[in-house]
């Protein structure tokens, strides 16, 4: 391990700096090492995840605005930083119950099951907002991660989605690795919900979160036991709902056609899972 070192905003790296998405696959997402490791060492955190470009980001940033909560934040990106001192890879000194995005786990969902002292909110969003803004919004590099780790494995699973080998004479495409990676990142709902305690996590859907926000957010706050003030819900906003009308109309009917089920299925489990709470 390398000299421990504090930055000015109150964190030790307790190994190599870690600055990208490329570098933490690389230096902290090693075999055998727990991603969640120092989850344990927080009281009653919150965990908000579900499939990236499915608004995760905004419902983090929003938790973390409520009275009382901490902020850990070091660096460029609020995710990174989370996942950084839950790994262990650099200590936060940060006070306060803290709210954590951990979309970034992916194939390593299950270490979820290790611990119980969280609550988590799972985001589900309807699949042509967010596949779009996977094609218009995201990296290459990231859009290549995320498929490795949960979509490649979701094709023999993704209804007609074309399974490719290694010897196919094309590799999938962007639209293809968005889908299958859309399926396989939101089919982990339902194992999430089967294995959870409903005190544990709640499922809501990103579209009806901010078109409803006034019947909704009150509840997700009581769930994570936090105090909701009506302004908190100026921190979203609806202008992206229905931007996956914007796709060509061929685009659109292949995500229908592969992802639209696993999408209402995991709206199905949402509604079970509040039924279950009740």
């Amino acid at each position: 391990m390398r000299g421990a070192v504090m930055d000015d905003r109150n964190v030790i790296w307790r190994g190599p700096r870690v600055h990208t998405w490329a570098e933490f696959s690389r230096v902290v997402k090693r075999p055998g090492r727990r991603l969640l490791a120092r989850i344990d060492s927080f009281s009653r955190p919150i965990l908000i995840a579900g499939c990236q470009r499915s608004g995760t980001t905004a419902v983090a940033r929003l938790v973390s605005s409520a009275d009382g909560m901490g902020d850990f934040r070091f660096g460029d990106d609020d995710e990174l930083d989370a996942a950084l001192i839950l790994a262990g890879q650099v200590e936060t000194a940060a006070r306060g119950r803290l709210a954590f995005q951990t979309t970034y786990l992916n194939d390593r969902f299950r270490e979820y099951f290790e611990h119980d002292d969280f609550r988590l909110v799972w985001v589900v969003r309807e699949p042509l907002s967010v596949v779009r803004s996977m094609l218009h919004h995201w990296r290459r590099a990231a859009l290549n991660r995320l498929y490795v780790a949960c979509g490649a494995p979701a094709v023999p699973r993704a209804g007609n989605m074309r399974a490719r080998t290694p010897r196919s004479l094309f590799p999938p495409s962007r639209l293809e690795k968005a889908c299958a990676s859309y399926v396989g990142k939101v089919g982990q709902t339902f194992e999430l919900v089967e294995r959870l305690a409903p005190e544990r996590m709640i499922v809501v859907d990103y579209d009806e979160l901010v078109l409803h926000k006034e019947a909704l957010l009150p509840a997700v706050f009581e769930f994570l036991d936090l105090p909701y003030r009506p302004e908190l819900g100026g921190l979203l906003h609806a202008r992206s709902v229905n931007k996956g009308r914007l796709l060509p109309a061929a685009q659109a009917a292949y995500v229908e056609e592969t992802c639209r089920n696993v999408y209402e299925r995991a709206r199905e489990a949402r509604l079970r899972a509040r039924e279950a709470a009740a």
